[in-house]
């Protein structure tokens, strides 16, 4: 019975060896280390949806379920059939950027790679999901909930990682073309040539490009997108060594959706009856719970198509450019142009030492935060410190009294340079012996260089001042909103070892990583010490002497009031921690698995920490994960169910720092968080699958956060300023005199925002050839727009269809005609949630949410060969 065993999980282990790893290293390292303990197990999955038989809680997409989703939609909207993961999209077609969260972990603390390269910004973490390659080129998706791979290149994996790679070009030669109209005018092309071996060495190679376009689901505003790739693979030999180099690149040009705030809502009535209540008695404050007419209302906003013309300039006569103007949609872009050199290599130097060596090159250059301004001619902004200067003449009529309407950006260029190596041993086929290295590099510039418009208020390039004309001061020099110079620098070191025992029934994995993380930092501009507003590039400030006092058109020509600055500095951070990471598979017979993991992971402070308030520090955010499951693998059925636990420490917020009385980046306590997930795919009969999936999260916040103070007379009633019902006074009230009292905010023992409770749905497949039908669904329960959760969003059901016909009359074996239908319910609901503190009460902010799209179709022809 051991034998047999033996030999089926050998045999067994080779189809899903390369499919759970990111870097070659990883996949070299799990090629024969996971086991498939049942006999009859269906390593693909159901219907590309896989349970892996690994130590930790993953999950796995395949093409197979990618090729059923709509055309051009961010990879990213695949793993949302992944128990633990919520993906909400900005529109249908996911070019436009949409948001993630694992077990309660936002995009920001969660590893994202392409072929082993990091993907996350290199400043503030972010994951930029309408960017990523098309998923026609997607083998599969591999995603660790709450934790990493003993090598991942990245300094701000708290919540776990999400890692994808390209197809392999194919040992014939091929061709694929499809076509695709939509919704909202949806059109959309995409074409790869597979050459086939064209060598004798056996080289192979496959080539791609795209392009789509579609217009706002909501308001005018048009989302563009083109992309090319591709791979080239060189054997070495017929051991397994191998060479490969691939190319990607990606152009976006997007209007900005105006997503209204909870200050939009409040203003927003029908029939007499308000959405929100300014004034509410009872809470949470439920958003998202409107009728068909209220949610007309709620998608109409939106910026404004036309902004008209300048008014002609007289000289001696003062113009203003309408400041209604800066929502005009002709200046709310968020363009970007990425790219990246990825190369994986794998080398036999015994027939039992492999090195594998993975160098990546990418290229960013991308406008964050497009947006415009009235700028007075005669605003210091623009004289810069130069004496008698009257001004800089905008709009070209001879004087400096106008006001003019220009475009200031947030432009974001970085370079950078990854190298992923892994040195392998393995001595015998019952223990595996690794050592890996990272090296990983990002200059990262920030810059923001002002830009005139055209007399209709439109940008005259998408990169304003960088690459257009730009607004040059008194002084000189280019108008910018900020200039900061940032070196990301993480060197790596990690060991790994891999045992079977009890006739190879239990694997056991001991793995520890050590990441030294560098932040150098060059602000050159001055730093605002109030509020988080943008740096003030200026020739000089008002006094001399630090923190230097400012007038009001000293600084952002948005801000009001008075400020102070700290001068422009140079500072270097650095970060060091030991992650272990270790975990056990037993397999009980050969269907039933039990598996354990912990893992320790950390995320280094990002750069608007360290630039916001340079003088007071944040220590990395770490997190301690636990799983505990088990597996039940059949060639019909594929189970799985784990308990997990995530302490997650020294969690960094903005909020009030009463010694500096400012608002600053901190650490302010513990997040403690638990769940369950599991799923169950269930293919009774060949042409049938069927998938259920359910999570239970419970994230709670574990300390309350201080908002700010307030001035308290004690012979008087107490301060105008109303609390709401979950604030308080956090320090002593005086009985006689006058003081500044502290205001908190209780959010201990509160839900962590964005994170719903309960998420569950499923899908069903029937395919009978030459049909394909599938139906899917997923629930998303409400979720909290506040650490106080005093305001909610109510939870949402989506269901998607998809159809598929196998064009047998025309040659090839890969044509078909599909079509897809995202949200056919027409469910009304917010996707994003732009999170606060609190909503109501003190020290109140406004969240925004984001209406997800409507209702939208598309018709794909795919013709291959």
């Amino acid at each position: 019975m051991i034998k047999r065993f033996l030999l089926c999980s050998a045999a067994a282990v080779v189809v899903p060896a390369a499919a759970f790893a990111q870097s070659t290293g990883t996949v070299e390292t799990e090629k024969d280390t996971i086991v498939v303990t049942g006999t009859r197990a269906n390593s693909k999955g159901t219907g590309g949806i896989v349970i892996q038989d690994t130590t930790k809680a993953k999950g796995l997409i395949t093409q197979e379920f990618i090729a059923k989703q709509s055309p051009g939609q961010s990879v990213l909207n695949a793993i949302n059939y992944i128990p633990g993961v919520n993906f909400t999209n900005n529109d249908a077609y996911g070019t436009s950027g949409g948001s993630i969260r694992i077990r309660g972990f936002d995009g920001n603390r969660i590893s994202l790679t392409f072929d082993g390269a990091p993907l996350n910004d290199s400043g503030n973490y972010a994951i930029y999901s309408g960017q990523q390659l098309d998923p026609e080129l997607v083998e599969q998706v591999n995603v660790n909930l709450g934790a990493t791979d003993v090598d991942s290149p990245t300094a701000s994996a708290a919540g776990g990682t999400v890692n994808y790679r390209s197809l392999m070009p194919t040992e014939k030669m091929g061709f694929r073309a499809d076509g695709s109209i939509g919704t909202f005018h949806f059109r959309r092309i995409f074409g790869l040539v597979q050459t086939g071996v064209f060598t004798p060495w056996g080289t192979k190679a496959w080539f791609a490009a795209s392009r789509n376009n579609y217009d706002h689901w909501r308001g005018e505003g048009k989302i563009k997108k083109w992309q090319i790739n591709g791979r080239v693979y060189q054997p070495l030999g017929s051991n397994g060594d191998f060479i490969a180099v691939a190319g990607h690149y990606n152009e976006n040009r997007n209007n900005n959706y105006n997503n209204p705030n909870l200050t939009d809502l409040r203003n927003l009535s029908l029939f007499g009856s308000a959405v929100v209540p300014s004034a509410p008695t009872t809470f949470p404050v439920v958003v998202g719970n409107y009728s068909d007419a209220q949610w007309k209302q709620i998608n109409s906003i939106a910026y404004s198509a036309n902004c008209g013309s300048r008014v002609a300039g007289v000289n001696g006569t003062a113009q203003v450019d309408p400041s209604a103007c800066t929502n005009y949609l002709g200046t709310q872009i968020n363009p970007s142009n990425t790219g990246n050199i990825r190369a994986q290599s794998r080398f036999s130097l015994t027939p039992d030492l492999i090195l594998t060596v993975d160098p990546t090159y990418q290229y960013v250059l991308a406008n964050g935060g497009g947006q415009s301004v009235v700028l007075a001619e005669n605003d210091r902004l623009l004289t810069q410190g130069v004496p008698g200067s009257p001004g800089i003449d905008l709009n070209g009529d001879g004087d400096f009294k106008d006001k003019v309407l220009v475009g200031r950006p947030s432009i974001t260029n970085t370079n950078r340079v990854s190298v992923i190596s892994s040195l392998l041993w393995k001595p015998d086929a019952t223990n595996t012996f690794r050592v890996s290295y990272t090296y990983d590099r990002a200059h990262h510039r920030q810059t923001g260089e002002y830009s005139p418009t055209d007399n209709n208020f439109n940008l005259i390039d998408p990169f304003f001042g960088r690459n257009g004309p730009a607004i040059i001061t008194a002084a000189g020099t280019k108008l910018q909103n900020r200039d900061r110079t940032s070196i990301a620098l993480l060197n790596q070191l990690s060991g790994q070892y891999i045992g079977k025992f009890i006739q190879r029934r239990l694997r056991l994995e001991l793995g520890l990583r050590s990441p030294w993380f560098v932040r150098n930092l060059d602000q050159h501009c001055y730093t605002p010490v109030t509020g988080a507003g943008f740096p003030v590039c200026i020739a000089s400030p008002t006094t001399t002497t630090p923190p230097y006092t400012i007038v009001a058109n000293d600084v952002d020509p948005t801000t009001v009031g008075s400020s102070a600055l700290y001068a422009p500095f140079k500072k270097t951070y650095k970060y060091h921690k030991l992650l272990p990471n270790v975990g056990m598979t037993f397999a009980v017979n050969d269907s039933v698995s039990l598996f354990a993991s912990y893992a320790k992971g950390f995320s280094a402070p990002r750069t608007d920490n360290l630039y916001r308030q340079p003088f007071i520090g944040v220590t990395p955010e770490s997190t301690d994960s636990f799983d505990l499951g088990a597996r039940y693998l059949t060639r019909m059925v594929q189970a799985q169910i784990v308990g997990w636990k995530i302490d997650y420490k020294d969690r960094i917020v903005t909020s009030y720092d009463p010694d500096t009385n400012l608002s600053i980046d901190r650490n302010v306590g513990k997040v403690a968080s638990w769940g369950i997930d599991g799923s169950v795919g269930f293919r009774p009969i060949r042409q049938l699958n069927l998938l259920a999936l359910a999570s239970y999260t419970k994230a709670t916040v574990q300390s309350d956060i201080l908002l700010g103070t307030i001035t308290y007379k004690a012979s008087s009633p107490p301060p105008s300023t109303t609390l709401s019902p979950f604030q308080y006074y956090c320090s002593p009230i005086p009985t006689t005199g006058t003081s500044k009292v502290k205001v908190c905010a209780e959010t201990s023992g509160k839900q962590v925002v964005e994170t719903p409770k309960w998420q569950y749905g499923g899908r069903a497949e029937l395919n009978i050839n030459p049909v394909t039908l599938g139906i899917q669904a997923k629930h998303v329960g409400n979720r909290y727009a506040t650490d106080v959760n005093d305001v909610i969003s109510k939870g949402y059901t989506t269901v998607d269809l998809d159809a598929r016909i196998d064009l047998w009359m025309i040659p090839g074996k890969k044509t078909y005609l599909q079509l897809n239908a995202v949200n056919v319910l027409n469910e009304h609901y917010f996707g994003n949630l732009s999170t606060s503190i609190n909503a109501y009460g003190f020290s109140n902010s406004a969240p925004r949410f984001t209406p997800a799209s409507t209702r939208a179709v598309t018709g794909t022809l795919n013709i291959g060969f």
